[in-house]
């Protein structure tokens, strides 16, 4: 009788000693940081350093974007892309601040609002600072949260 009650005893200790269990995957604040991180990954390792493939990667097969007005959709975005340094009269820098998240996850989509503001220095003339207010709607496929549309207009 004291072997079982020395056994029971064990185990119960053991079992609270044990740590809590990790947070569930569909848990909500992990899941905005997943779509948060996304798009802000997205934004600096496939727009900034132009990195079509990389921005194709990042895109549902059916993205659509409303740039400023202009709708472009998936292979018309990653050529929009590919001629940035036309526009900008040659090689340029971008660096981006991504701020005033507002994200909701429901399942496999999600959809985020957020101010984006950069500066882009080309190496012939000056800087220019842009600003923009964007939505963006994601799809989960695969564990990789995609982006599917995405709007995006300049602050005035």
């Amino acid at each position: 009788m004291r072997t079982l009650a020395a056994i029971v005893a064990t185990v119960a200790l053991l079992s609270c000693a044990r740590p809590g269990p990790p947070p569930p995957a569909g848990d909500p604040a992990t899941e905005r940081a997943a779509v948060e991180r996304a798009i802000t990954v997205w934004f600096d390792s496939a727009l900034a350093p132009l990195d079509t493939a990389a921005v194709r990667r990042g895109l549902a097969d059916d993205f659509a974007i409303l740039e400023d007005s202009v709708w472009f959709d998936r292979d018309g975005f990653v050529a929009f892309v590919a001629g940035l340094p036309t526009m900008f009269g040659g090689p340029f820098t971008t660096k981006y601040d991504l701020s005033d998240w507002r994200t909701t996850v429901e399942g496999d989509v999600a959809w985020t609002s957020l101010r984006n503001r950069a500066l882009v220095t080309p190496q012939k003339g000056s800087p220019v600072r842009l600003d923009w207010r964007e939505t963006v709607v994601l799809r989960k496929r695969a564990g990789r949260w995609l982006i599917a549309r995405y709007q995006s207009a300049p602050v005035r």
